[in-house]
């Protein structure tokens, strides 16, 4: 264990004990101080998450019960499900699939997301599945439709 002095990412200076072997110190100091202070990650976390409210809001999406703190994260995953990771899924199975298929596809997806959007509303259910792609999504939520067994 030692102490390691530094220079973050946002240009504040700040002291990290870092653990492990010798020869893995360097290493994670140099990933420790490419990344914004502990400070700025907490301002930069909440003004993301405050956005995401914020845009919820603007997209008539229902309101997400929990606390402050768990709504506002739980906003901010809730989006990247419903936004980037459909988009990224919906266009990747519509580069693999026969044309014939597309229209089924969408119809699916569209299902799918608007499943999550109407009946997911507890803040715990995003967060407990932050490290989830679309396709675990649509596994859980084909079984919950009785699609999939």
């Amino acid at each position: 264990m030692a102490w390691h002095e530094g220079t973050y990412a946002c240009g504040h200076t700040g002291r990290v004990q870092i653990y492990g072997p010798v020869k893995d110190r360097e290493w994670k100091e140099k990933k420790e101080f490419s990344r914004l202070c502990p400070d700025c990650r907490k301002k930069k976390f909440y003004e993301d998450n405050l956005k995401a409210v914020q845009t919820a809001k603007e997209m008539g999406l229902p309101e997400l019960t929990g606390t402050e703190k768990q709504v506002a994260w739980a906003n901010a995953i809730r989006l990247n499900v419903i936004g980037d990771m459909y988009k990224d899924r919906l266009e990747f199975l519509l580069s693999e699939r026969k044309p014939e298929l597309h229209d089924q596809i969408k119809s699916g997806m569209e299902q799918i997301r608007n499943y999550i959007i109407k009946n997911k509303t507890d803040a715990s259910y995003f967060i407990d599945r932050r490290d989830y792609t679309f396709t675990d999504f649509i596994n859980e939520i084909g079984r919950e439709l009785g699609w999939t067994k």
